[in-house]
């Protein structure tokens, strides 16, 4: 009966992504007479709003010009819709994608190459940062161009820094600046934690002045900032237990042993949810956190105020100049700290993709609207909108003074650095740092040590890593079962 189940399932699916692949034709519309490019995209709200801008402007622009028009399509699980399509030979022109499905999509023979077309378009390893350049390659070939790019950096508190300016003065810290190590990021937080008593004559936190979990997205990559190198991508080994990854988990458990697991679990149970105005770090709980560039949307829609410090609530700052700006922010963005001597601008580089799947009819026209959006105008607009920094090797000034966040630069050195990281090439990567969270986890919940969680995640990972190339293999025909 499950069996039988399944298969009606996925016999529902393939029809469901068959109709979405058909849907929309109108003999009246403003695609007649034009090649029909069909998008789906991941996005919804104004994420999805800020590409439908794009999609129009090229649908009136260039795609008129070239007899081409977009039609885009927002979806949800647009991963699994996208691979079902894919098989079932019915796919969309184009997918917007995370960037870790490059490689397993890549892998599984779903997507194609865009050397050629690329190359076609004058665009290259010179055009587009090394990083981004770097995260869309696999076994040697592009396999999509990117949307909008990130990068981590330190988000902290000015605020909270100068109100505790004579208390970090006498810890030998600078309330006018970010730490810029990893030992005085544990010093500037020591100093802003605040407790209270409570009648049980526990202390409780009030305040935190960094906290490693919060907001925990980004645990895995921890190890970037230790020097940590977690895969090997020619031999497929994982190096999830070398000194690095030890240190990292470490200093990630040095937080619980310190403060206390139950103190930091019971505070982080009370924190709101990222896109609210509970948020800790806009509620001023959290005072210093990792975060990409687009927390300064959510800062302006949730607690405009932290943009507006001694200016009447109702000031328009985007008629201010970048200066202006930056002095009435409340908040500053900074390299995130590393624990290594001269490893500097040390960041995570995640990015949406556009890609072409396996099969799709109109690949030329579609990569057309994918040269589009990179070119350097459009995709300065769209990232603008987002609140992301740009994946280009070039900027325009006016995106650096004009833009949302008033510390892209910030977030253009990094993602420039050439220690900036992009996504691991792992085809199983959501196995893998399932496993590596698990083990941040678990140090931090004082239930094993760092080299005991870091040699359970690897022995773990490998062997999904291990079995996974072995039937990769079957299924190339390189080995008989």
């Amino acid at each position: 009966m499950r069996i039988f189940r399944g298969v009606i399932l996925t016999a529902l699916a393939v029809v469901a992504v068959l109709v979405l692949a058909f849907a929309g034709y109108n003999p009246d519309d403003p695609a007649k007479g034009r090649v029909v490019v069909r998008y789906w995209e991941k996005w919804n709200g104004k994420e999805a709003d800020d590409m439908m801008q794009i999609v129009n402007d090229f649908n009136n622009t260039v795609g008129k010009e070239k007899g081409i028009y977009v039609q885009y399509l927002s979806m949800s699980n647009v991963h699994q819709k996208t691979l079902v399509s894919t098989a079932a030979g019915a796919p969309p022109e184009i997918a917007g994608l995370d960037d870790h499905d490059v490689v397993t999509y890549a892998i599984q023979n779903a997507l194609e190459p865009m050397d050629d077309l690329a190359k076609a378009h004058g665009i290259d390893e010179n055009y587009y940062l090394p990083v981004y350049w770097n995260g869309l390659h696999y076994n040697g070939h592009l396999w999509g161009l990117v949307s909008t790019p990130a990068a981590v950096a330190l988000h902290y508190n000015r605020r909270a820094f100068l109100e505790h300016s004579a208390q970090l003065k006498a810890a030998g810290l600078d309330p006018n600046r970010a730490p810029r190590t990893l030992d005085e990021l544990d010093r500037y937080a020591g100093v802003l934690n605040e407790f209270k008593t409570g009648p049980d004559g526990k202390k409780n936190m009030q305040t935190a002045g960094y906290l490693p979990a919060e907001p925990g997205w980004f645990k895995y990559c921890t190890p970037y900032w230790f020097g940590a190198q977690m895969y090997d991508e020619k031999t497929h080994q994982l190096h999830l237990n070398d000194a690095a990854m030890v240190k990292a988990l470490t200093w990630y458990q040095g937080y619980a042993k310190r403060l206390g697991k139950d103190s930091l679990t019971n505070f982080s149970s009370g924190l709101g949810s990222f896109a609210s105005a509970q948020n800790g770090f806009l509620t001023g709980l959290v005072d210093m956190e990792q975060q990409g560039p687009w927390m300064a949307n959510f800062i302006e829609k949730f607690n405009p105020t932290m943009n507006r410090w001694n200016l009447p609530a109702d000031t328009d700052i985007s008629q201010l100049s970048h200066a202006d700006r930056l002095a009435h922010s409340t908040w500053a963005a900074a390299p995130f700290p590393s624990a290594v001597v001269g490893l500097e601008n040390v960041t995570y580089t995640p990015f949406d993709v556009l890609v072409i799947p396996k099969g799709a009819k109109h690949q030329k026209e579609a990569f057309e609207f994918l040269a589009y959006v990179n070119r350097q105008d459009v995709i300065e607009k769209l990232n603008s909108l987002q609140c992301k920094n740009s994946p280009l090797q070039k900027v325009s000034p006016g995106f650096l003074a004009h833009h949302p966040n008033p510390y892209v630069d910030v977030f253009e050195k990094l993602a420039a650095s050439p220690n900036a990281r992009p996504v691991p090439k792992i085809p199983i990567l959501n196995e893998v740092t399932d496993e590596v969270n698990n083990a941040f986890d678990s140090v931090y919940l004082l239930q094993k040590t760092p080299q005991e969680a870091a040699d359970y995640a690897q022995a773990r990972a490998q062997a999904k890593l291990d079995d996974f190339f072995a039937k990769q293999a079957v299924r190339e025909g390189g080995v008989k079962q």
